[in-house]
């Protein structure tokens, strides 16, 4: 079975010869740089260089060396931005949505600084912002990268977080959140906009990579730690008609399987998020509030797919001993592997300081404890 027929199979609820693994498929599932050069210089390696993509996170679209290493079953087809971060000579940066990035002072990650949008008051004054047209960067050498990655699961990365994330980004969050009470109208003219976009954004993807693509991956952040970022009800009325748009174009039009990105304790929409065509369901952080793994699979078990959930990296991972990282990975895959829909990954990106101990731990039960049959 390749790994393409592993990964597929779990979208479809079947069980294959063992549970797929995921190494970077997705940019929340993979690890910083500082990990991944860690690991190729402690097992020996081939040191194929470091590609990152998810600049503000400083983590890496991995190196084959260790995605065979582990037996990893997902390749990345990560679209660039339009064009590269202007550098505004001033130790800022502007991303192609013209939205300011500053490197935190641990030279980890990026933080936001400005927001274009920012002063926008009217749906009429969104008419003075235009997005930056798709380009022929933005797919460059993805092709050749899929040919060399056939049995691989091919997944698009790099649409970012489309509905709820990015309208944020470019009003700044207080203003963002006020609108979707306060300013309906404004919100509304918004998420056309960019909804527009994004319909013009995916055909030209299609168009070009489109039959190299098995899963069309997005993002939307919609979860704290102990509760949603707003009620259900504003959910459903504010965000979830735009999302729904935009997957049921994707899935009708280009008949691809969709993941979505989602953190946080969103169990209460996790229902709706399933009515609305999604197909499988990460990072499911099961250190937030009702996200437990057996309440999980018992109640959604045969309608989603869970595509992480492996092992807490919030406290676990990093901070745990290796054998509290064992009997949690052990814990975890005789709870979501039975009838298939799952595959495994840590439940975000590995970041700088977690012990390799633990990084190998976990690679080594999962392949103790992930066959079928």
């Amino acid at each position: 079975m390749t790994s393409k027929e592993r990964v597929m199979a779990a979208l479809n609820h079947e069980e294959a010869d063992r549970v797929p693994l995921d190494i970077g498929g997705i940019n929340n599932s993979t690890m910083h740089e500082q990990i991944e050069k860690a690991l190729k210089v402690k097992l020996g390696l081939k040191d194929n260089g470091t590609i990152i993509k998810a600049v503000q996170q400083g983590v890496v679209v991995p190196d084959d060396s260790v995605v065979e290493y582990f037996g990893g079953d997902t390749c990345s087809l990560y679209i660039n931005e339009s064009r590269p971060w202007k550098d505004n000579g001033d130790g800022t940066f502007t991303d192609m949505w013209g939205v300011g990035q500053k490197l935190n002072p641990d030279g980890y990650y990026y933080n936001m600084c400005f927001h274009p949008m920012e002063q926008v008051e009217e749906p009429e004054d969104l008419e003075a912002f235009t997005f930056l047209p798709p380009t022929e960067y933005m797919v460059e050498g993805l092709t050749e990268r899929a040919e060399a990655h056939r049995d691989k699961c091919c997944i698009l990365e790099g649409l970012r977080e489309p509905m709820f994330g990015l309208p944020s980004w470019l009003r700044g969050n207080q203003n963002y959140y006020m609108d979707l009470l306060a300013n309906e109208e404004l919100s509304d003219a918004l998420h056309e906009k960019i909804l527009a976009y994004y319909l013009e954004l995916i055909d030209f993807i299609m168009v070009r990579i489109g039959d190299k693509i098995d899963i069309v991956k997005v993002a939307d952040d919609l979860g704290a730690q102990d509760a949603l970022l707003m009620s259900p009800e504003t959910y459903r009325a504010r965000v979830k008609p735009y999302q729904e748009r935009l997957y049921s174009y994707i899935k009708k039009k280009y008949k691809k399987k969709l993941l979505l990105h989602c953190c946080g304790a969103i169990e209460p929409i996790i229902g709706d998020l399933i009515e609305i065509g999604v197909d499988a369901l990460n990072p499911v952080q099961i250190s937030a509030r009702g996200m437990d793994p057996e309440t999980l699979k018992k109640k959604y078990g045969r309608k989603i797919t869970f595509w992480g959930g492996g092992v807490d990296t919030q406290s676990c991972l990093n901070l745990g001993t290796a054998e509290a990282v064992k009997e949690q990975v052990k814990t975890n895959l005789e709870i979501f592997k039975p009838g298939g829909g799952y595959v495994f990954s840590q439940v975000h990106n590995i970041q700088p300081g977690v012990p390799l101990e633990n990084i190998l731990t976990m690679y080594e039960v999962f392949r103790e404890n992930c066959q079928y049959k």
